[in-house]
């Protein structure tokens, strides 16, 4: 279980670097950006909670009414059994994870059809970082002691972060890029559209969707598409490439601080690589280049 949860873990962080990649830019540069992001995501230094960016639109998706039909099932709040999250400890200023977990399920319930009756929604919870300075409770749902589905809330305020599920696929599919959907990807442009206005995903009408990325979880191939409201909310809607299921949502706060950390992270590594490119220049215009690891501070 505690394998499922490391895995979890890394999926997290591309998922989040994948969020800042729009359209056009080369499969290199994506992976230079998932990987130059991965390695911030390491950092361990905390920063004062920050809500100056808090907007009014994100307000009211942490106060939404219960979703049509609902009602809460008798389920158990428990606790991630890791280190990284026994040793970060709410305020006075966060809220519950009961609480937390309620505000989860309700989505689960609304975006998925997940009935939580029965089961063990496990707790985290992360304080504010230089990449989100914003504390927050995470959450996992396993079911046949399988991660099947995750949340992100913030901690004070309720704002949904993030949604999604994993799943294993009961068949062996291609998990290649796929270039013909590269080059047309209407099809989850429109249905990306769809969802995020049935779910109100950007907390208000849909002003663009643009083609992200193409990746994989386990055995799903899948494909993220960049979602903006015409009240400058940023998300990202990710489907599997197998049978067009939504499988995350990543919202506005944590998309919008992914985007902002890895342009810096990007400008970095541009002055890095002027920086070799002075220094590892060839005397000899016939001597051949060489490859270099190229460290981040």
């Amino acid at each position: 279980m505690k394998a499922n949860r490391l895995k979890r873990k890394g999926f997290k962080k591309t998922i989040l670097a994948a969020a800042v990649v729009i359209g056009g830019s080369t499969l290199l540069f994506q992976g230079l950006i998932q990987a130059v992001t991965a390695a911030e995501f390491k950092k361990t230094d905390t920063v004062p909670t920050s809500y100056a960016n808090y907007t009014a639109s994100s307000s009211k998706a942490a106060q939404k009414s219960l979703p049509a039909g609902y009602k809460k099932a008798n389920y158990t709040v428990g606790e991630i059994d890791l280190e990284s999250y026994r040793s970060q400890k709410p305020t006075s200023k966060d809220m519950t994870k009961e609480a937390a977990a309620e505000i989860g399920a309700q989505a689960l319930w609304e975006i998925f059809d997940l009935n939580l009756e029965g089961r063990v929604i496990e707790m985290g919870y992360n304080e504010a970082n230089e990449n989100l300075p914003r504390s927050r409770w995470y959450a996992d749902v396993h079911i046949n002691d399988k991660l099947s589905y995750f949340f992100e809330v913030d901690s004070v305020t309720g704002e949904l972060f993030g949604i999604g599920r994993s799943r294993t696929l009961d068949k062996q599919v291609s998990l290649a890029f796929d270039p013909a959907l590269h080059k047309k990807p209407q099809e989850y442009v429109e249905l990306a559209r769809k969802l995020a206005e049935k779910y109100n995903v950007v907390h208000s009408p849909v002003k663009s969707v643009k083609y992200n990325n193409q990746g994989y979880m386990d055995n799903d191939p899948d494909i993220t598409m960049y979602v903006t409201g015409e009240n400058g909310e940023l998300a990202t809607m990710t489907f599997s490439r197998y049978d067009k299921a939504l499988l995350t949502i990543g919202y506005s706060t944590p998309t919008k601080h992914a985007l902002e950390s890895s342009e810096k992270d990007m400008k970095r590594l541009q002055e890095k690589v002027k920086e070799l490119e002075k220094s590892d220049s060839p005397a000899n215009g016939n001597e051949t280049p060489f490859m270099r690891v190229i460290e981040m501070d």
